[in-house]
């Protein structure tokens, strides 16, 4: 790699620490653009963050661990008349760089359209910080246990909350709140389903009110220093049907074959399909989504296990293991723990209890 354009705000904080504004639904933030070279680095910032770029520990960083040969890191203020396709033009010809690689899947097309002369080419590649992430450092899984700790003491604190006539939303204020009380956030939107509802494996909670003989799924997590949890847990409010409890047992046997069956000598498909597998000896119906999925700085990031990964997996990754089984307009069962790779064993993270709880 002679040169790369980094417009991913999550790559851009995980190399050099900065942090922008967090994204709104539906747009796209610009706070920041990485140029890595071959032994220097320039951070371009709105005039907003000149003072939160200036502190940033360059030494300290990803950016100079995953690339040593860089010596420097220059911040570079985005002004109107001094702009980014501007200073990519006078860098690219005073570094005599002939290709500029961009991240062409975070990369719009009319940026592209705005980039593409700043160089001779303008070379499109994929996920090369991607990968580099997948492989946590030590802070980072320090962040990581921190926040899974906080998602099973919320866990034990929302059961406290779950009462005749709750709401899902109301249920998921009090998971948002317990971390905000904590001093950490909400990793992603709270997933509190009753009933029918947890049939979708996304669900988005309602004014929908629990009942007597219902079953909850809950999937949170919080997120500390940026770094997030995950954790789905299953809780039944009253008498459990006998079908949602062989489900349970039929989902909660998948994982713990997936777990046994985790090394890192494997890939994310033979992960996934160990528990597929004893779905369809049962009868129950497979997940219509992956096993699992690496997390970290993002809720959702690389690896994944998945049937369509035959990468292996390697020490250091933490991924979710969450096999579960929904059957449409009637009940969804899924059990979620994260997990971090040891070289000869893995360490499930999540210490939330897996039998069945009925309150």
């Amino acid at each position: 790699m002679a040169s790369l354009f980094i417009t991913n705000p999550t790559n851009i904080r995980y190399l050099t620490g900065f942090v922008g504004l967090p994204a709104q639904a539906g747009v796209e933030q610009r706070d920041a653009y990485l140029l890595l070279l071959e032994t220097k680095a320039f951070l371009f910032v709105s005039p907003l963050y000149q003072e939160e770029a200036k502190i940033l520990q360059f030494n300290n960083s990803f950016l100079k661990k995953q690339f040593p040969k860089t010596k420097t890191l220059d911040i570079n203020i985005l002004t109107p008349d001094n702009r980014i396709g501007k200073q990519l033009t006078n860098i690219c010809a005073n570094e005599k760089i002939q290709t500029l690689s961009f991240e062409s899947e975070n990369v719009t097309v009319s940026e592209y359209e705005a980039f593409k002369n700043v160089a001779p080419t303008f070379s499109p590649t994929q996920n090369i910080i991607e990968k580099l992430r997948m492989q946590k450092f030590p802070s980072e899984i320090a962040s990581i246990t921190k926040a899974t700790k906080l998602t099973d003491d919320c866990f034990e604190f929302v059961q406290t909350k779950i009462q005749m006539g709750v709401t899902e939303t109301e249920l998921a204020w009090e998971i948002e709140t317990f971390f905000r009380k904590n001093d950490a956030q909400n990793a992603f939107p709270p997933i509190v389903a009753f009933g029918n509802n947890s049939s979708i494996p996304h669900f988005q909670p309602t004014r929908r009110v629990l009942v007597d003989n219902d079953i909850i799924l809950l999937d949170f997590g919080a997120r500390v220093n940026g770094y997030c949890a995950d954790m789905t847990r299953m809780v039944f409010f009253g008498k459990p049907k006998p079908e949602w409890l062989a489900a349970y047992n039929a989902v909660l046997k998948a994982q713990t074959v997936a777990l046994e069956t985790l090394t890192t000598s494997r890939s994310g498909k033979i992960i996934d399909q160990s528990a597929r597998d004893i779905l369809s000896q049962s009868e129950f119906s497979t997940y219509p989504h992956s096993l699992g999925h690496g997390v970290g700085l993002d809720i959702h990031e690389a690896p994944r296990l998945t049937v369509h990964n035959d990468a292996t997996l390697s020490e250091g990754m933490i991924v979710t293991v969450e096999p579960g089984t929904y059957i449409e307009g009637s009940y969804g069962i899924r059990i979620e723990d994260l997990v971090l790779l040891h070289k000869d064993k893995v360490e499930i993270l999540s210490k939330s209890p897996k039998e069945i709880i009925t309150l």
